[in-house]
């Protein structure tokens, strides 16, 4: 029975298989990489043009080629390894293994270079300047899947030189150890020296936990970072367009008649009626309400009256922070991708037109962890959105519950059809018999601080044409939108024009607004005590 699984059991087609998986990665990686620095470029016009003076952009390109090469020549000999088995063939494989080595020595040297101009040049990213801490995890986030992958080619490169591939590769019987069997058993004993191997080990390993794995822990299991919203003074400062109209008065017809008549005829004018006078003053002036700019873009949106902007309840070290709901469904992380940038675009709207600081990195985490945020620092809203069904445990629902009820703001956005259904069955579970309502469209929430003519704009109609909502205790707690908004944040802006997806942007800064203000209120002693 063994010789029978030993004999349709071989290496060298899984190789070629790996090898042919490398290659279509390798391949689709000379494809993205130039479109995404394209798009990066368009929303870091200054951080590109000085990455023109540098040669960035052509290490960009360069490295995109040499994927493309590697890709073909890996391609090349995977096909050659399924028809071909002899010791060139074995060799060109192990030599695609090298040349991907190449590749990814490539994209560490954009990484460095990349960085090390913002760093070098005093540049922001994002609206803020790095550190050199900020340097290393940029590197970091750039790099982690070019290490990954680059430890899987190791791997792979490791079973070549192993003798049961040897043998199976070139159809010999030799059963002397090969390289890669005397590498692995050094590593199984530790060499000449196990404790020193030993000790080195546990060195690198402690380390790596520390600097990479713990943090990574952290968030998953649940570590927090308190919400503070920037504190300050500032205005609504909407500006509303004002049309006025002109009422014609028509004369007033007078009757022919006899002036020595003992009848008196005393016609009283209606423009003597203070209700006329009330009548023609509203007629004059018709306010509009079509989305308006902003007066001033220096960073004046808040509460107080002030101009430097912000709320006096705020905190010290503000920062405006997007969260979004994770849960188990699909669509949950739509427009997280660095491709989209769905909610970054946004931070960057509301950071340009307000000049407040924003996160430069998307965030989610499970609803659970919204119990672990300190009294009064929650975040004032959290944004879930979906194309599919929504699992969530009863003590999700819970915490969800107590979170709305104790000031936060649920920004829903309906991203298909089908989560329409899903997301009002889970919010039937959060507020049991409390219906989704119409928000009116000269509700606060379509004022300040842009005003909106007929409320939310319904962009894809997934859940309605009109945006719905529940309110706890007099104000909004949930707010759901029912035409993926979420789409038209997205770098392509989901097919529409700018202006239409300006004002989509417009009402999530709303939404941001209107929660802000209400959770500083509403959480005050909690901050006070």
């Amino acid at each position: 029975m063994s010789n029978r699984r030993h004999k349709l059991f071989t290496w060298p087609p899984l190789l070629c298989l790996l090898m042919s998986l490398a290659a279509w990665g390798c391949g689709y990686f000379s494809q993205e990489l130039p479109d995404r620095y394209f798009l990066w470029s368009l929303a870091h016009v200054d951080l590109a043009e000085t990455f023109g003076y540098e040669g960035v952009d052509r290490l960009i390109l360069f490295t995109s080629l040499f994927a493309c090469l590697t890709a073909t020549l890996m391609l090349l000999t995977a096909g050659l390894g399924i028809f071909l088995r002899n010791r060139t063939t074995l060799s060109l494989y192990r030599k695609a293994c090298l040349l991907f080595y190449a590749l990814a020595l490539l994209c560490g040297s954009v990484a460095y270079q990349a960085t090390g101009v913002i760093m070098t040049k005093g540049m922001s990213l994002n609206g803020k300047k790095l550190v050199q801490y900020d340097v290393v995890m940029l590197r970091w986030d750039l790099l982690w899947p070019v290490l990954l992958a680059s430890a899987a080619i190791a791997c792979l490169y490791l079973l070549v030189w192993r003798r049961a591939a040897i043998r199976q590769w070139l159809g010999n019987d030799e059963t002397e150890p090969a390289a890669g069997d005397r590498f692995l058993e050094n590593m199984r004993t530790h060499g000449s020296d196990p404790c020193y191997r030993k000790s080195l080990w546990t060195s690198f390993n402690f380390h790596f936990f520390i600097i990479f794995i713990l943090p990574w822990l952290l968030g998953i299991i649940g570590c927090v970072t308190p919400y503070r919203i920037r504190k300050g003074s500032g205005d609504p400062a909407v500006a509303a367009k004002v049309v006025v109209v002109k009422v014609k008065k028509k004369p007033i017809k007078r009757p022919i008649i006899n002036k020595y008549s003992p009848i008196l005829f005393d016609f009283p004018k209606i423009d003597d009626s203070k209700v006329a006078e009330e009548v023609e003053k509203q007629s004059q002036a018709v306010y509009t309400t079509n989305a308006s700019r902003v007066h001033s873009k220096g960073g004046v949106m808040g509460a107080g009256g002030g101009k430097t902007g912000g709320w006096p309840d705020g905190m010290d070290e503000g920062l405006v922070r997007f969260i979004r709901m994770k849960y188990s469904g699909s669509g949950w992380d739509d427009g997280m991708d660095t491709k989209s940038r769905a909610d970054l675009n946004f931070l960057d709207f509301f950071r340009s037109l307000t000049g407040f600081k924003t996160s430069t990195k998307t965030e989610a985490h499970g609803i659970a962890l919204l119990a672990r945020y300190p009294p009064g620092f929650a975040p004032p809203f959290v944004y879930m959105t979906g194309d599919g069904s929504i699992s969530v445990s009863g003590r999700e629902i819970k915490i969800m519950r107590e979170y709305l009820q104790g000031g936060g703001m649920l920004f829903a956005d309906c991203g298909s059809p089908g989560w329409n259904g899903s997301f009002r069955n889970f919010i039937q579970q959060v507020f049991p018999g409390e219906p989704l309502l119409n928000i009116a469209d000269d509700d606060m929430l379509f004022q300040v601080p842009f005003s909106f003519a007929n409320g939310a704009p319904p962009l894809w109609h997934h859940g309605g044409n009109r945006a719905l909502g529940i309110k706890y205790k007099g104000r909004w707690a949930v707010f759901y939108h029912p035409g993926d908004i979420n789409d038209a944040w997205k770098n392509n802006r989901g097919g529409l024009s700018a202006a239409k997806a300006d004002g989509a942007l417009e009402m999530g800064v709303n939404i941001v607004y209107y929660s802000f203000t209400n959770y500083l209120e509403l959480t005050r002693k909690l901050r006070k005590k």
